[in-house]
């Protein structure tokens, strides 16, 4: 019997860090890194220090990674310049390093490419139940934060379901 190392998933972002942990068909560890209430200069740094603390924590075999588009807008070309030291860090480690894009993920999990945030949430509930108490909050800014949990378990998921072949392992 051969050991699999864990899958570091991470939805990227400097105001939430969404980052699910699934070794097989278990989900160990999923949450959010909450930054929004770091002065901005301080997110990419602490966004940094919580993924190698996950690395440190988990020794993911692969890490999973949301696709990011570089954007003239600051706020978004910070957020594609963290996925890339994400990707460069876990290469450095000896991790294999996947990137998907949202549509990919979408569409394997539900059937489709453009299918609500809601809808891959109420997936994943049917997949992990003890998630259910996060699908439903009673303030809609609630919400949107644990979607970023839920967007990290799905990169998992689907990852799990379709490692990619080596070739394309460092995207």
């Amino acid at each position: 019997m051969t050991h699999r190392r864990p899958i570091l998933a991470l939805d990227p972002g400097l105001r939430e860090l969404g980052y699910a942990v699934l070794n097989g068909p278990n989900l160990i560890a999923s949450g959010v890194g909450a930054l929004r209430f770091l002065p901005e200069d301080q997110r990419v740094l602490e966004a940094k220090r919580l993924v190698r603390h996950w690395v440190r924590l988990y020794h993911p075999g692969t890490v999973v990674v949301e696709r990011t588009t570089e954007h003239p807008t600051q706020g978004l070309a910070r957020v594609h310049r963290f996925a890339q030291y994400v990707q460069r860090m876990a290469h450095r480690c000896g991790q294999t390093v996947v990137v998907y894009s949202a549509q990919q993920v979408r569409k394997h999990l539900v059937g489709n490419g453009w299918a609500s945030k809601d809808e891959v949430a109420g997936f994943i509930v049917q997949r992990f139940p003890v998630l259910r108490i996060y699908l439903t909050q009673d303030r809609q800014w609630k919400e949107r934060y644990w979607q970023n949990m839920f967007d990290a378990v799905a990169l998992a998921l689907h990852h799990e379901a379709h490692p990619p072949s080596r070739s394309r392992s460092c995207g």
